[in-house]
This record gives structure tokens, sequence and C-alpha cells, in this order.
């Protein structure tokens, strides 16, 4: 499989994710795992990568394979996070926890489209910032917002882009290059990282 087909594969795993609320996404040949991820685990993982690394993330999130993550408390998501090498992951495992507590918000925020659940969701859930809202609807197949990492901002910068502070602002500039911007963000992470996770 070439990158295209492996970029392609993935963004269909996100919309599988969206509309049945389940997936089994598949990493090789980047990682040897497979993670079976639900709209309640994903929220987890993505709250789980702010200031760590993905891979940390996709480990915490494997550990949660089987598990009712509804039923588990703040102990318990500190611990997995801590296994997993989740930085800050006091202050996340009550993110997760609380979050998954108020489930009705995210489902809320689903019904809407991209900006707004956004705005919702950043709002409304604590450890949900700009960059984590956009990367948990981006991983449930929504197209049409940037995840702002790090790596993104630094390949803007080597093309030689002057960065507004505002983050829609920046995300503009990207809507310039691709209107798929889910695409994008893999395509740049594959350049910047020589992987496609999520």
């Amino acid at each position: 499989m070439n990158i295209d087909e492996i970029i392609e594969k993935r963004l269909r795993e996100f919309e599988v994710l969206g509309r049945e609320g389940k997936v089994t996404f598949d990493f090789f040949p980047f990682l040897d795992m497979r993670i079976k991820a639900t709209i309640a685990t994903e929220l987890a993982f993505c709250i789980s990568t702010a200031n760590s690394s993905a891979l940390a993330g996709l480990r915490f999130q494997k550990s949660l394979e089987g598990l009712n993550v509804f039923e588990l408390g703040v102990e318990r998501f500190e611990e997995l996070m801590k296994e997993a090498g989740v930085r800050f992951y006091k202050k996340k495992a009550e993110y997760v926890f609380n979050s998954l507590r108020r489930f009705n918000i995210i489902e809320r925020a689903l019904r809407m489209n991209s900006r707004d659940a956004r705005r919702y969701l950043v709002k409304n859930v604590k450890g949900l910032g700009m960059k984590e809202a956009s990367h948990f609807l981006r991983n449930l197949g929504r197209k049409d917002i940037a995840i702002l990492d790090r790596h993104v901002l630094r390949w803007l910068k080597n093309r030689g882009y002057d960065l507004p502070k505002s983050y829609e602002r920046i995300e503009e500039i990207l809507r310039r290059m691709e209107k798929n911007l889910a695409k994008l963000d893999l395509v740049i992470w594959y350049e910047m990282t020589g992987k496609v996770l999520k």
C-alpha cells in the first residue's frame, strides 16, 4: 500500500467511527498496533495527547479496549495514563472522567456543524481546547477543521508563512491549500514525522 492509499484508509476509518460509533484502527506499517475505538475512547485519546506524544495516547487508548470507560474512576484513568507514558496524567484523568460523566454534551456537539461543535466543546468540556476539539472532530470524520499542532505550525513556518495569532485565521491559510483539511493534516504529519497515525 502506498502513502496515498494509507491516508485514504485512515480517512475512511475516521468516517466509520463518526457514523457507526466504533472502528478498528490499523497503524501498520508505522506501528504494529490495532486499536478498537469508540467515540468515548477517541475522546479520551484526544484529551490524553495534549502536550504529550501521539504514541503515549495510542497506548492509553489501547489499554481502554474491553473496559466500560463510563464506569472507570479517576484513579483508574490515572493509572492507565501513567503506564502509557502520558504527560500530566493526573489532570488529564480528571478531564477524561468528567467529560465521560457528561457525555450528553459530546452527543449534542456531534449534531452541530464542525465550527459550532468545536466552539461548544471548547466552552463545555475541560481538557478540550481548539486543537484537541478539532482533533476529536476530525477523528470522527469531519474534514473542514484543522488540527494546529506543532508539526503543522512548523510546516507552515518552513514555507515562509507569517502566522497570525488567531486559530481560525491560520486554519484559513490551510483551507486555501486544500478543502479537505483532514487529508491535508495526515499529509503534513507524514511529511514531518514519516508516519500516518491519527
